[in-house]
């Protein structure tokens, strides 16, 4: 939209002093010709937004957005899957298959559920992005956590039995706290998919209930 604006401003201003030059017009004609230019050139955002062309860029930009967010975080699941599946946390492993579903079933949701309803889905995807990053970076913590017990067992030390034992508690807080997003995105999905008025989302229950956890996610990832 900028450039279409710069570039009919650029094309005005070479008219305008075509129209001067050709015609040897006076001052006020030619300010008149400007005056007209300017504002046949307020004319273009204003059937930009009339027209619904900026809501049709907006969603595309969502719809671009989620689709390139959806495949970098598939892409980081795949390499956490294998370190997992090497450091042999079997729960964290499925947790990465959980999460994998989860994402599909919201990119679906994005997809098909808003079409076309930009503010909605973009507040839904924003929460819900939240959460998932939130149970992400808890796999990436169980990773790390993974090693370092790996490494306790490998180098046995005076007080190894009380890290292993500290460590092994921080891997099943995580555990457990991963069900708990898990959940809360799976029912979420399943009420979006349920309501039957789009343009009431922003005012139901379910966005409130999102929108109180990702601000405890948030917390939790500090």
């Amino acid at each position: 939209m900028k450039a279409a604006i710069i570039g009919a401003a650029i094309v005005s201003v070479i008219f305008i002093g075509a129209y001067t030059w050709w015609f040897q017009t006076s001052w006020p004609l030619s300010l008149a010709y400007a005056l007209f230019s300017v504002l046949c050139l307020t004319t273009i955002p204003i059937c930009y937004r009339l027209f619904g062309f900026q809501d049709n860029d907006i969603i595309e930009a969502l719809v671009r957005r989620e689709q390139q967010e959806h495949n970098q975080m598939l892409a980081r699941l795949d390499t956490m899957q294998q370190d997992l599946d090497g450091l042999d946390i079997e729960e964290g492993a499925a947790q990465i298959q959980t999460l994998t579903e989860l994402l599909n079933d919201f990119h679906e949701v994005i997809a098909n559920r808003f079409r076309g309803k930009q503010l909605s889905s973009s507040t839904y995807l924003n929460t819900a992005r939240d959460v998932q990053n939130q149970t992400l970076q808890n796999l990436s913590d169980m990773i790390g956590i993974g090693h370092s017990i790996a490494s306790l067992k490998r180098h046995q030390a005076a007080d190894s039995e009380h890290q292993l034992d500290s460590q092994q508690k921080r891997l099943d807080s995580l555990i457990r706290e991963n069900r708990k997003l898990f959940a809360a995105l799976s029912e979420t999905s399943v009420e979006v998919a349920n309501i039957q008025e789009i343009g009431a989302f922003e005012r139901t229950e379910t966005l409130a209930r999102l929108n109180d956890l990702a601000v405890i996610a948030r917390q939790q990832s500090r």
